[in-house]
């Protein structure tokens, strides 16, 4: 058998990859505050590997995804506490002792008055300490500020982590495995009462992904296919 064939496998197995991520993402896309998936692609062999060793032949390999943190969009919506971050950061929302971090602001107001998300974490402030809300309406400021009918009650923190230590966690969270006392306050953020920062799946984009590997895919097959036949004339030869 050529060795060739192994290249092909390698780049069909990729291609398989880039397709189940394409389906998540597009599974995603009326999921609020979703950030997409992106494969991170290379070659196994670098050149003087592939000349010595591997005769010209190269190996596709997805060492990881990669999350792809652009901005989604805004949709209005008519609750005071739902919040979207316009530009770089992202709220902090504490479980227990753990904390996470997420773009998705559809918060609410508990029983006891502390700020909570729609999944029951503990929604924090720029001191990283849980907010209370009075009772009725009130007002979120651009720069976080939480007002209420006697003033300001509150300041909702957002932070700005190293976004390459950030590793999703479901609901649009993400844990961060860097220094939690090290993550500073994100310069430059805007805050939108009553908006929600939507997936930033793009379907035309991720259609389009979903079809190239197909027909990559399909390809791989096909040339797979042709080693197989030419081993078995090769066999058939070998034996006259």
């Amino acid at each position: 058998m050529s060795s060739g064939i192994y290249a092909v496998l390698s780049g069909a197995l990729s291609k398989m990859q880039s397709v189940e991520v394409v389906a998540n993402n597009l599974s995603n896309i009326n999921t609020a505050g979703y950030k997409k998936e992106r494969l991170h692609f290379s070659a196994l062999l670098d050149d003087a590997t592939q000349t010595s060793q591997a005769r010209g032949l190269n190996y596709t390999y997805i060492p990881s995804t990669q999350t792809d943190f652009t901005q989604g969009m805004m949709q209005t919506t008519q609750n005071d506490y739902d919040v979207a971050i316009n530009g770089d950061g992202f709220f902090k929302v504490r479980r227990g002792e753990e904390m996470f971090y997420t773009r998705l602001g559809n918060f609410t107001r508990a029983t006891d008055g502390t700020l909570m998300t729609r999944s029951g974490e503990q929604v924090l402030s720029a001191a990283n300490k849980k907010i209370t809300v009075p009772d009725g309406p009130i007002t979120i400021t651009d720069s976080g500020a939480i007002l209420g009918a006697e003033g300001e009650v509150g300041q909702l923190g957002v932070f700005d982590p190293d976004v390459k230590l950030l590793k999703k966690q479901g609901g649009s969270q993400f844990s961060y495995s860097g220094n939690e006392q090290a993550v500073p306050a994100s310069a430059g953020a805007q805050l939108f009462q009553r908006r929600l920062e939507q997936s930033n799946v793009n379907s035309m984009e991720e259609t389009t992904v979903m079809m190239t590997s197909m027909r990559a895919f399909e390809s791989y097959q096909k040339a797979m296919k042709n080693y197989f036949t030419l081993d078995a004339k090769a066999d058939e030869i070998g034996s006259l």
